[in-house]
C-alpha cells in the first residue's frame, strides 16, 4: 500500500515537472507574442489621435476658408444691401434691418460650426470603438460586422462634413428694392436659412449620428473589448 502511494505521488511530481518545464519553454514566446499585441494596439491609439487631429484642424481650415470665399463672392450684393438699408427712410427699419442682415450671417456660421464640432466628436467616438474592437480581434474574436459598421459611419461622417462645408459656402442676403418689400424679403431668406440648416441638421448630421451608434452596438454583441491581447496558442513542439 505505501509502496503503491510512493510511486503514484512521484509519478504525480514527475508529471508537472514536465508540464512546468513546457511551461518554461513556451513562456518566452507567449511573452513576446502579447508584448507585439499590445504594442500593435498603442501604436493604432496613437495612429488614431493624430489622424483625429488632422482631421479636426483640416476640417476647421476648409470651413475658414470656404467661409472667406462666399464672403469675397458676395461682397458686391453685401454692399449694394447696406446701401438700400442705408437710405431707408424709417430709422427703425433700418436698424432692424441692420441687425437681422447680421443675424442671418452669424447663424449660419454659428451652427456651422456646431455641426463641425458634433462630426469631431463622433468620430472621437468610433475612434474608441475601433480600438476596442482591435483589442477583440487580437483575443480571437470575430469582429467583421463591427469593422463593416465602423467603415460605414467613416464614409457618414466624410459625407456630412461635405455637406457643412457645402453649406458653409451659402449666404443669405436679403433682396428688396422698394421699403414696402423689406419685411417679406427678410422673412423669405430666413425661412431659407432654417430650410437649409434644419435639411442638414436631419439628413446628413442625423445619419452620420446613427451610423455610428449603429457601429457601437455592433460592438456591443463582442466579447473581450477591453482584455488586454493574450495568446492563445503555443509553438509546435
Amino acid at each position: 500500500m505505501t509502496k503503491k502511494f510512493i510511486s503514484g505521488l512521484a509519478t504525480t511530481i514527475l508529471c508537472f515537472a514536465f508540464i512546468f518545464s513546457a511551461i518554461a519553454q513556451t513562456n518566452p514566446y507567449v511573452r513576446t507574442q502579447v508584448k507585439t499585441e499590445q504594442e500593435d494596439i498603442k501604436a493604432k491609439r496613437t495612429e488614431l489621435n493624430i489622424q483625429l487631429k488632422n482631421e479636426r484642424e483640416a476640417a476647421k481650415k476648409r470651413l475658414e476658408t470656404m467661409r472667406e470665399e462666399a464672403k469675397k463672392a458676395t461682397e458686391t450684393r453685401r454692399e449694394e444691401l447696406k446701401d438700400k438699408i442705408s437710405k431707408l427712410r424709417d430709422e427703425k427699419k433700418k436698424q432692424i434691418a441692420t441687425r437681422l442682415n447680421e443675424q442671418l450671417a452669424r447663424l449660419n456660421t454659428q451652427w456651422t460650426e456646431h455641426f463641425n464640432n458634433v462630426l469631431n466628436r463622433l468620430s472621437e467616438i468610433l475612434s474608441k470603438v475601433e480600438l476596442r474592437a482591435g483589442k477583440a480581434e487580437s483575443n480571437g474574436e470575430n469582429v467583421i460586422a463591427v469593422k463593416t459598421a465602423i467603415q460605414n459611419a467613416k464614409t457618414a461622417i466624410e459625407t456630412a462634413r461635405t455637406a457643412v462645408e457645402t453649406q458653409t459656402k451659402k449666404t443669405y442676403i436679403a433682396n428688396f428694392i422698394s421699403e414696402k418689400e423689406l419685411k417679406e424679403a427678410f422673412k423669405t431668406v430666413k425661412e431659407q436659412l432654417r430650410k437649409d440648416l434644419f435639411g442638414l441638421r436631419d439628413g446628413a448630421m442625423k445619419n452620420a449620428r446613427e451610423a455610428v451608434k449603429n457601429a457601437h452596438q455592433a460592438l456591443k454583441g463582442v466579447p473581450r473589448v477591453d482584455e488586454e491581447p493574450m495568446a492563445t496558442t503555443t509553438p509546435s513542439q
